[in-house]
């Protein structure tokens, strides 16, 4: 009884929801406008995913890093990842996700990881010139240069998925 009642509960729900692909512009808003996205890495013929804090711009994927680490050691040996980013309603009405493949390069010129790090700190920051920001008490511009790095994300392919249940009328 219960297994019937189910599966009419499940085939109602499957008739009210609409899955369908992103548009060029919703994927470019949505990539650009979420805060966390999650990197998948080969960690020694394993899979890796981290959390990271992210721009989108000009069609790149762009995080900042510590030099050191699992997810910089696997990244410099092999440079081929998958980008997740994804949104749902806690109650399964509505979900976005976007996955990005490609490669990524890791900068470590500190000229040309300004540019990436002042977007960072505009997203994630109060947004303020990158040498006010390093200027700030407790901050050290030449240490913290020495450590981080710039991880940008070349798209070879991109897929999407959105979902959105139909509401009904009681």
């Amino acid at each position: 009884m219960l297994e019937k009642i189910l599966d009419e509960v499940n085939e109602a729900n499957r008739s009210r929801k609409t899955i369908s692909k992103m548009e060029l512009g919703e994927i470019d808003q949505f990539l650009v406008h979420s805060r966390v996205g999650r990197i998948g890495i080969s960690l020694d013929d394993n899979p890796y995913v981290v959390p990271v804090g992210y721009c989108y711009e000009g069609g790149e994927i762009f995080f900042h890093s510590c030099f050191s680490g699992l997810k910089m050691r696997s990244m410099a040996r092999n440079p081929k990842v998958c980008f997740l980013v994804d949104e749902s309603l806690s109650d399964g009405s509505m979900y976005k996700s976007v996955i990005v493949r490609g490669s990524v390069e890791i900068i470590d010129d500190g000229e040309r990881m300004l540019p990436y790090l002042q977007s960072l700190i505009n997203k994630y920051r109060v947004p303020v010139g990158f040498d006010e920001y390093i200027g700030r008490p407790g901050r050290s511009r030449e240490k913290e240069m020495a450590v981080v790095r710039v991880c940008v994300i070349t798209p070879s392919e991109i897929t999407s998925r959105k979902m959105v249940r139909a509401l009904t009328r009681a």
